[in-house]
């Protein structure tokens, strides 16, 4: 358990250093010129909107790892078998699917733009972050079947 208590810790400081993060960026971008800003997404796929874009998709990083946060503090509240832990870790298994499919979509999309190289490695971390949703969601189901064979159990004595 004590294991978990780390993870859990660890896991709210990085939600507080990527929420940090963003009004820096923001704050970065806010100082450049326009022409700076222009030249800097001149060979993006989205163009003046890729700040935009890529908030989004650092959001809903933020809520996956929140709620893989929170489905391991219902670990150590609920015990290791319990549908809001289930639930939760679900939830950010898919999330971390649709964002790493839109990630190597994008990548191939703006594949003129990048060097073979930086577009295996994007690929390549997108292709661990799906292993990583897929390996949420079948945790998932290993927690969910666990809570079913232990409320059975707990009936049967």
């Amino acid at each position: 358990m004590k294991k978990i208590i780390i993870l859990n810790w660890i896991l709210k400081i990085f939600i507080a250093i990527l929420i940090l993060a963003i009004p820096v960026d923001q704050c970065l971008r806010y100082n450049m010129s326009n022409e700076a800003l222009t030249l800097l997404y001149k060979g993006s796929v989205f163009g003046n909107y890729s700040p935009y874009i890529m908030l989004l998709r650092i959001a809903v990083v933020i809520i996956a790892v929140f709620n893989i946060q929170k489905g391991l503090q219902a670990f150590i509240k609920n015990g290791y078998f319990n549908l809001k832990s289930s639930v939760r870790l679900k939830r950010s298994g898919y999330l971390l699917l649709t964002i790493s499919i839109l990630g190597i979509v994008i990548s191939l999309v703006g594949m003129r733009q990048s060097t073979e190289r930086d577009l295996l490695s994007d690929i390549i971390m997108y292709l661990l972050l799906i292993a990583i949703g897929v390996g949420l969601l079948a945790f998932s189901d290993v927690i969910k079947k666990g809570n079913i064979i232990e409320s059975e159990n707990n009936l049967t004595i």
